[in-house]
C-alpha cells in the first residue's frame, strides 16, 4: 500500500494535534491524547534527531512495519511502511493478553469479580472434582501458572483449540500436570479462559466490555477484536488497533491507569499486574519478569547517554515484534509492530532509541538533523514488507 510519509510536523492529520514546543521549562504532558497526539520535534522532548534518523534506517528491513516514539506525551518521531498507515488497525497478537489483564482490573473494581484469588470453580464448577484443576485461581490464569498442560511447539495446543468445536470446552479438558501457582507456562489456554470467566462474570463479551470502559474513555475507535465462535471474545490474541492507539494503552499505564479526570484502571491494579511474579532467564543472557499478562525488564547501565542509572521497563508483547514499550522514568513509550523471526529485535530498536534521549530538558532545535530524521521517515514508507 502506498500513501503520503507521515510526518510528525502535520497538523490535522488523522487526529494530529499541532507541534507543541517547550524550549525553557522541564518537559511535562499538559494534555491527554484522547483525540489525537500532539506532536513534537525530537529536541523539544530532550532528544536528538539525528539518533533518531539512524534507528529508522537501521531497522527499515521490510520485517518491521511501523514504529510510534513518544516523550512526556508528545509523539516525536513515527514510521510507517508500505504496507500500512497511521489510520489502519494492524494485528497486535498477544498485545492482546495486556489488554485482557487491564478489563479483569476494571471488573475487579466493579466488584464483577470478587478477588484474584477467587476460584475458577467458581465459574466452571465442573472442575471441582480434579484435584488441581479445582486449586486454579484468577490470579494463576493471569501469571501463567496454572498448572493446565499446554504444548507450545509449533503452537500445537492454539491451534487444536482453534479447530475444536468449543474453544473454552477444549481448555476445561486439558490435563492439570502441575499445581497451580507452582510452574510458568506461557498459554495462550489460561488467557482465553480469563475472557470465559468476563464474559460469565460481566454479561456480556469482553470486547462490548472493553468499549465502554476503556476504548471510549480513550478515544479509540479504530479497533476490532474477534470472537471463537460462540460470542465470546478471544483473550489472547486478535485485537486490531492502530499504532498511535497502541502507544494510548501504554500512557495509560505510564499515568497508572488515571486518564483525563478519570480513573479507567485503578492504581493498585496497574502496580500490581506488573509487578513480576516470575524470573526468566533468556537466551541473550538478559534477565525479565512476568507480571499480570505484562512482561517487565531492567534495560543495561548506561544506554542514556551521561547516566550509569538502570532504568526499569514493562511491555506488552506479541509475536513477530509487536510491542508497547514503557520506561516511566524517562516518560518513553515506543510501539511497533514487525513481522519478524528474530525475537531480540524488538528490544535492539528500543535500546537505539533510548541513546537519542540527552536530557530531562529541551535541547536546541537542530533543522539539519530534524531534515535527515524527515528523510528517514520517507525512506521507511518506501520499503515493502517480508514476511518473517
Amino acid at each position: 500500500m502506498s500513501g503520503t510519509p507521515q510526518n510528525t510536523l502535520q497538523s490535522g492529520n488523522n487526529n494530529i494535534l499541532p507541534l507543541q514546543v517547550n524550549e525553557n521549562a522541564k518537559l511535562t504532558a499538559e494534555y491527554w491524547p484522547t483525540k489525537g497526539w500532539r506532536t513534537s520535534t525530537p529536541e523539544a522532548q530532550g532528544m536528538f534527531s539525528g539518533t533518531l534518523a539512524k534507528s529508522l534506517d537501521m531497522f527499515s528491513s521490510g520485517q518491521v512495519c511501523s514504529i510510534a516514539v513518544v516523550r512526556n506525551g508528545h509523539l516525536v518521531a513515527e514510521a510507517y511502511n508500505s504496507c500500512t498507515e497511521a489510520d489502519i488497525p494492524q494485528d497486535v497478537k498477544s498485545v492482546t493478553k495486556s489488554i485482557t489483564s487491564a478489563l479483569v482490573g476494571i471488573a475487579l473494581s466493579e466488584r464483577k469479580l470478587s478477588s484474584l484469588d477467587q476460584r475458577v470453580t467458581d465459574f466452571f464448577p465442573e472442575l471441582a472434582s480434579d484435584p488441581l484443576k479445582s486449586k486454579m485461581t484468577i490470579k494463576h490464569l493471569l501469571s501463567m501458572t496454572s498448572g493446565l498442560d499446554w504444548d507450545n511447539t509449533n503452537e500445537k495446543s492454539s491451534t487444536e483449540m482453534m479447530y475444536s468445536s468449543d474453544w473454552v470446552q477444549y481448555i476445561l479438558e486439558r490435563p492439570g500436570y502441575a499445581v497451580p501457582g507452582s510452574l510458568f507456562n506461557y498459554s495462550n489456554g489460561d488467557a482465553h479462559l480469563l475472557s470465559a470467566i468476563m464474559h460469565k462474570a460481566t454479561g456480556e463479551s469482553m470486547f462490548d466490555y472493553a468499549k465502554s470502559r476503556l476504548f471510549e474513555p480513550l478515544g479509540i475507535t479504530e479497533v476490532s477484536w474477534n470472537s471463537d465462535g460462540r460470542e465470546r471474545t478471544i483473550g489472547a490474541w486478535a485485537m486490531a488497533l492502530t499504532l498511535r492507539d497502541m502507544a494510548k494503552i501504554g500512557y495509560l499505564y505510564m499515568k497508572q491507569g488515571q486518564w483525563e479526570d478519570q480513573t479507567i484502571v485503578p492504581k493498585t491494579w496497574t502496580r500490581d499486574s506488573l509487578q513480576a511474579r516470575v524470573t526468566l532467564n533468556y537466551s541473550n543472557g538478559t534477565q525479565g519478569g512476568y507480571g499480570l499478562f505484562w512482561w517487565t525488564k531492567t534495560l543495561p547501565k548506561g544506554i542514556v547517554r551521561g547516566s550509569k542509572k538502570q532504568y526499569n521497563m514493562f511491555y506488552a508483547s506479541g509475536s513477530g515484534g509487536r510491542r508497547i514499550f514503557v520506561v516511566p522514568e524517562l516518560q518513553l513509550i515506543v510501539a511497533l509492530t514487525a513481522n519478524s523471526t528474530d525475537a531480540d529485535m524488538p528490544e535492539y530498536l528500543l535500546l537505539h532509541v533510548l541513546q537519542a534521549i540527552r536530557s530531562d530538558k529541551a535541547l536546541p532545535e537542530n533543522e539539519e538533523n530534524f531534515a535527515k530524521l524527515e528523510q528517514a521517515v520517507q525512506a521507511f514508507k518506501e520499503v515493502t514488507e517480508l514476511e518473517g
